[in-house]
């Protein structure tokens, strides 16, 4: 769309912010632009000065930087927003919250939406209550400390026309007020012909493709490999598990660039254990889970309100203790895939950009007929 023309009154355009280029966080910014490229013209933005996030390459989306000069990046949009030009703003984290108030004086016919894929500030708890040092890491000074997010998310809801949520499970953790609302979960575009399993690959592999964290049950994954040297281990390299040791014949590490649903091709069972039992790790919806789903992978994942909303009968759940040897069980008895028809029915009702986009739609006709 030409600089200085308008979007038409039968289209959206939409701005998608993300607030940190560098981090896992940008996925989520780019989940929405893909939803929203299913309605109308779409321009990501993420704020930072480091290195793009290194998953971005999965993803057909270009990633345009907001520098500290962002106010003149954003007056240029202004210049031809008009009551179709949607701000969509993921997380809530500042400067995003400085930037949903600005966009509120200087495009005051644009609509502002604020999305919410996690429990954040819960999170920024969670890990301050772990040790003393967690609590200098995230001091109440640093944008990621439970209060500053808590009142930045407030501020963004103060001037949002609407809220996004990645469940509905989710939703209920953040006050009623924030209304009119609709659940876009993580997407995937779909990927009709799956790769191929390699024929390098023997036995029963089991995976977790994605950032492996403690809350993750990142050392359960170590305990099943190393116990169970029938069962492989499949992660991508740098995931956070550290580095294989001499022994670990049966990890299989994966170049992080490798195209998701060429990597899923090496796994039988996918594993996505949530170890801890606060309310920040429980409404977190796994992206990994979506990935497993559109691969028609069997899912092994524990059983949270987040992951029993979107799975639903697609995934098989985890047992609450988490032994080892049950889990291993549990693998051998789903690696022949049969769970995993069920799991891309599933992704197919629910995960796609499409059909994300029929809920967002949704809300924006909403807000537009009530202005």
């Amino acid at each position: 769309m030409p600089s200085d023309e308008k979007p038409t009154d039968q289209d959206f355009e939409f701005i998608v912010v993300g607030h940190a280029i560098d981090s896992n966080a940008l996925g989520r910014a780019i989940s929405m632009a893909m939803v929203a490229e299913v309605i109308g013209p779409t321009r990501l933005l993420a704020f930072g000065a480091g290195q793009l996030w290194k998953g971005a390459s999965q993803f057909p989306i270009v990633t345009e930087r907001l520098s500290k000069g962002w106010k003149k990046d954003l007056e240029a949009i202004a210049r031809t927003a008009g009551p179709r030009t949607v701000f969509w703003l993921a997380k809530g984290i500042s400067p995003v919250d400085q930037l949903a108030h600005y966009v509120s004086r200087i495009a005051p016919e644009a609509l502002i939406v604020l999305d919410l894929d996690d429990d954040d500030a819960g999170l920024a708890e969670a890990f301050t209550r772990q040790s003393f040092l967690n609590r200098v890491k995230l001091n109440p000074l640093r944008r990621g400390s439970a209060p500053r997010v808590r009142r930045a998310q407030a501020g963004i809801a103060s001037v949002a026309h609407g809220f996004t949520f990645s469940s509905h499970s989710l939703a209920s953790v953040y006050p009623k007020s924030f209304q009119p609302r609709a659940r876009v979960p993580h997407v995937r575009a779909d990927i009709r012909s799956q790769a191929k399993r390699p024929a390098s690959i023997s036995g029963t592999t089991f995976g977790s493709l994605g950032t492996l964290r403690p809350h993750k049950g990142s050392g359960l994954l170590l305990e099943l490999m190393r116990e169970n040297r029938d069962l492989t281990l499949v992660t991508f390299a740098d995931c956070g598990l550290g580095k294989p040791e001499s022994g670990d014949k049966n990890w299989i590490e994966l170049p992080p660039n490798m195209p998701l649903h060429e990597a899923y091709a090496h796994v039988d069972v996918s594993l996505i254990p949530i170890s801890d039992n606060g309310p920040g790790a429980q409404f977190q919806l796994p992206a990994k889970l979506v990935d497993s789903m559109r691969a028609g992978v069997p899912v092994l994942a524990s059983s949270t309100p987040a992951i029993d909303e979107i799975a639903s009968e697609g995934y098989t759940p985890l047992p609450q203790a988490l032994r080892p040897s049950e889990v291993a069980t549990q693998i051998r008895m789903l690696s022949d895939g049969a769970s995993g028809q069920l799991a891309r029915r599933r992704f197919e009702d629910l995960l796609t950009p499409d059909a994300a986009a029929r809920e967002l739609g949704s809300l924006l006709t909403l807000l537009d007929s009530s202005r």
